[in-house]
């Protein structure tokens, strides 16, 4: 009985070995020095005014979950300084019930992002990753103007913040 459960063990080392799949650490390019991450607002261009907000805090959320920086408290106590401006944001409709009636619309952003060091040395730059999300638009709400468009704005967020962060950790 031993035998057999050394044998699928030894069969599964070897077959999650083979497919490439290893255990997540620093990224090799990092360089040893960096311990500490800041992550700033982004500057916003938009009149979506919390979109920089929402932004940033889905990027502090998965620098956190990742635990291969300590988030800071400020870019004076960072190693390195994660910054990028929404430089567009449009919503408009992509399915109609009626000529006048919008049952879907489509949330589309651009941004600029990058990361440099302490000292201002440039590490990492996307200069224009966009994104778009689509949400359906529900019955008129009492008092709210487009109702589903902020949760689609902060999935948005959400799944900028992934595409970022492994964008960055991939590169090195």
């Amino acid at each position: 009985m031993w035998r057999v459960r050394f044998l699928w063990g030894l069969g599964l080392i070897l077959v999650l070995s083979a497919c490439g799949y290893r255990v997540r650490g620093r990224p090799p390019g990092f360089e040893p020095s960096w311990h500490t991450i800041y992550v700033e607002v982004f500057r916003n261009r938009t009149s979506e005014t919390r979109a920089g907000a929402w932004l940033a805090q889905a990027l502090r959320e998965r620098w956190a979950r990742s635990g291969i920086l300590e988030l800071a408290s400020s870019p004076q106590e960072a190693d390195l300084i994660l910054s990028g401006e929404i430089l567009s944001l449009s919503i408009g409709g992509i399915s109609y019930n009626v000529y006048t009636q919008t049952l879907e619309r489509r949330i589309s952003v651009r941004l600029r992002v990058r990361l440099r060091t302490r000292t201002g040395r440039l590490v990492w730059e996307n200069r224009n990753l966009s994104r778009y999300e689509n949400y359906p638009v529900e019955g008129t709400a009492s008092g709210v103007l487009d109702p589903g468009r902020e949760s689609a704005l902060q999935k948005l967020s959400g799944d900028l913040a992934e595409i970022i962060y492994h964008q960055i950790t991939s590169s090195f």
